[in-house]
């Protein structure tokens, strides 16, 4: 006797399988989805027990919402993190900016709609920039020449690619 090891449909289980004269039984675990179920019948023959556990693992985990583990606040936070937690605003469309526990930032639509970026304190690729304020407030993010402001359409902070300083006019095209 000991534990059994499957692979079903990419979920690996471990548990364990057995019968005697008139009852089966079958118990598998998905360690990475949390789950387990068991299956225990009065039959001789004919119902593939195994199969049949492994089959609720599966419906569950396709199914039903993961019960996350439970928030617990941080003891520490950097205070300059902290202070860029809340929401930003690119055009008119929101964003929030999050600190987790694992020191990167993640910047994500307000809806759950859409692209968000993570970043990590120290690498290469696109950079956030804070900008401040001569007060040394924060004014504005730059994240790879995106403007993130505090709020839609901050008319105080800058246009990527900037404007021109005379406005916006018709040319004809026919011309030159």
């Amino acid at each position: 006797m000991g534990l059994q090891i499957l692979r079903r449909d990419g979920r690996l289980l471990v548990g364990h399988t057995g019968s005697v004269p008139g009852y089966a039984a079958a118990v598998w675990v998905s360690m990475v989805d949390g789950l387990g179920a068991v299956v225990l019948a009065n039959v001789a023959a004919g119902l593939p027990v195994a199969l049949l556990a492994a089959d609720l693992v599966q419906i569950v985990a396709e199914r039903e919402p993961y019960i996350p583990v439970p928030w617990q606040p941080l003891s520490t936070m950097d205070p300059q993190l902290l202070d860029l937690a809340r929401p930003w605003y690119w055009g008119p469309a929101p964003y929030v900016l999050r600190p987790p526990a694992d020191g990167y930032l993640e910047l994500s639509p307000m809806s759950g709609m859409g692209r968000g970026t993570r970043m990590c304190p120290i690498g290469d690729g696109d950079r956030l920039r804070v900008h401040r304020d001569p007060e040394g407030m924060v004014s504005h993010l730059d994240l790879g020449t995106l403007v993130f402001t505090r709020q839609p359409y901050d008319p105080a902070a800058p246009v990527s690619g900037g404007v021109d300083p005379a406005g916006w006019r018709a040319t004809d095209r026919r011309k030159g």
